[in-house]
Order: structure tokens, then sequence, then C-alpha cells
């Protein structure tokens, strides 16, 4: 997993790059308007996966201040597919299946199945198959708009 660790945080940070420009709109949603969304997003993909179970992995840095004020939200999903599933064809699949709210940013060349995704909220989202010791998982990576606030303090 060690590689899914250095992919995710290289795409954090390119992700970061892509959506910059977002920050210096006005009238972005608040911090947690775009949280949220960029989570519903996240879980129309993870219905996509047959008979996944998810589990949420909020990274230890999940929140990235935008210039200009604001922050993006970094939200991280694992799904677990059940048995016979096809990574490769479920990745092929996937744009066409989640609808016109979603635009392919980029086709990732690793040896995994991957996409890189735009919605139409201003989410940025990489859908990765991630195998290791036989587990099979669907790495998800949704990377919020820039949003108004403060992010929460633990």
């Amino acid at each position: 997993m060690r590689l899914a660790r250095r992919f995710a945080a290289g795409v954090v940070l390119a992700l970061a790059g892509m959506t910059m420009a977002g920050c210096a709109m006005a009238g972005h949603p608040t911090l947690e308007e775009a949280r949220a969304e960029t989570q519903a997003v996240l879980q129309q993909i993870a219905d996509e996966v047959p008979d996944g179970v998810v589990e949420v992995r909020t990274p230890d840095s999940a929140y990235l201040a935008c210039d200009g004020g604001g922050y993006y939200s970094i939200n991280h999903w694992v799904v677990t597919p059940g048995p016979e599933f096809d990574g490769e064809a479920f990745v092929d699949a996937l744009p066409e299946r989640l609808g016109d709210g979603f635009v392919v940013a980029e086709v990732v060349d690793i040896k995994s199945p991957a996409v890189a995704l735009n919605h139409v909220s201003g989410a940025a989202l990489d859908v990765v198959v991630l195998g290791s010791d036989g587990d099979v998982v669907v790495d998800l990576l949704g990377l919020a708009p820039c949003g108004d606030g403060e992010p929460p303090t633990e």
C-alpha cells in the first residue's frame, strides 16, 4: 500500500494545483457545503462498486489552504468490492455510468486501473483500483472545491 500512499499524496498536490483557480472565483460555497457535496459525489462512485463496503479514511492533513482564503477538503475513501470484481472493466465503464455531471480529467498512467474525474460541483476525484496480498480495493480520493470558512479543530 506504500505505492498507494505515494500516489495519493502526489495526486492531492496535483489536484490542488489544478483547482487553485477555483478559489479566485467569488461566491464559492462554505467549507462544509463543499465537503458535503464532495462526499455525496464519492458516495455516488462507491455505489457503483458491486457489493462495495466503504471505509472512510481521513488523512492526517484533511484540509489545504486556498490562495485568497478558504480551504480545500481532502476526502479519502476505500471501497472493498464483492468477489469476481473486474477493476479494469469497472474503471472503463465508470464515467459513462456516472453521467453528465462528470468529465474525465485524464486517464492515469499507472499499472493499476485508474481514472481522474472532475465533477460539476468543482470536486476533483481520483478512482484507482489497487491490489495487495490478493485483496482488491477501489481507492477514492476527492478534493472538494475551495470553501469559505475554517476547518474544524479537533
